[in-house]
């Protein structure tokens, strides 16, 4: 977990292998008002193994189901687009909210994600979301809360 904030019903599976883009989370994450977990894989093999609680993320207190998943295209071994394939076809959770995160601006990749089964794109430059780190947070903390989050076009942010 990311934040030592006091208990949040808010949890965001963060599937990134850069530990740079997680430190801005964890800033995010302490400067932000909204009560948002942070819980961080490395790659989409370790995602799998969270949302299945499978091995070391079997205790749920430990390692709660996410509200959304912030997830990073360019993985290690198992693809992000790949990740998300697999999320959208697995009945328990096809209709999680799945943010990409990305650096990319191609929008062929962005295309691609969004006909996986994309809900938002988020750039992972802090300047590009309104409000910067904040802004990030609360950004995810409002599309949890909103269960009518629908996809957006790519470049778009909350």
């Amino acid at each position: 977990m990311l934040t030592d904030k006091p208990y949040s019903t808010q949890n965001v599976l963060v599937v990134e292998d850069n530990v740079d883009d997680t430190d801005l989370l964890r800033i995010a994450a302490n400067a932000a008002p909204e009560a948002v977990s942070f819980h961080i894989v490395q790659d989409g093999e370790t995602a799998l193994a969270y949302l299945k609680g499978e091995g070391q993320y079997a205790d749920r207190r430990a390692h709660p189901l996410p509200d959304l998943v912030l997830l990073d295209i360019t993985l290690p071994s198992m693809s992000g687009l790949d990740l998300l394939a697999w999320i959208r076809q697995h009945p328990d959770f096809s209709t999680l909210k799945v943010f990409v995160w990305t650096d990319s601006g191609d929008p062929a990749v962005l295309e691609r994600a969004l006909k996986a089964g994309a809900n938002r794109f988020v750039p992972k430059s802090a300047s590009f979301v309104r409000g910067g780190l904040a802004g990030l947070v609360r950004g995810i903390s409002k599309a949890i809360l909103n269960p009518a989050e629908k996809q957006t076009a790519p470049g778009k942010n909350s």
